[in-house]
Formats: structure tokens, C-alpha cells, sequence
């Protein structure tokens, strides 16, 4: 799902493998702190999964 660049809050947003991602939940100050984190120590694999399962399970993220 994408969204106008309008909506987005640029502080929560991260980028993986081309695609920009923002964080939306109510933990979104949490969520993007474990995302940088995974970033800067190349657990690319987690990344890899979180965004599937936010993507698939949960109004976590977005991609924008």
C-alpha cells in the first residue's frame, strides 16, 4: 500500500532493499529504533522477516 507523501512522518521511516517503510503503530517509536538497530548490525534475515509478518499480520508498517 502506498501513501501520499503528505502522510508520511519521515522520523519513522527506513529503507530495505530499495523500499522505503514507515512505521505506523502505536509502538512506531519502538518499532523504528528495532529496525535502525537491525539495519546498522546487518541482521538481514530479521529485517527480512519483520517486514513480512508486519506487512502480512499486523498494521505495523507501510510501505511508501
Amino acid at each position: 500500500m502506498s501513501c501520499s507523501s503528505h502522510d508520511i512522518e519521515e522520523e519513522y521511516v527506513f529503507q530495505y532493499k530499495g523500499k522505503r517503510y514507515e512505521c505506523i503503530s502505536e509502538t512506531r517509536d519502538f518499532d523504528i529504533r528495532q529496525f535502525r538497530f537491525a539495519i546498522e548490525d546487518k541482521q538481514w534475515t530479521t529485517i527480512k522477516n519483520r517486514i513480512a509478518n508486519q506487512l502480512l499480520w499486523g498494521p505495523n508498517i507501510r510501505e511508501v
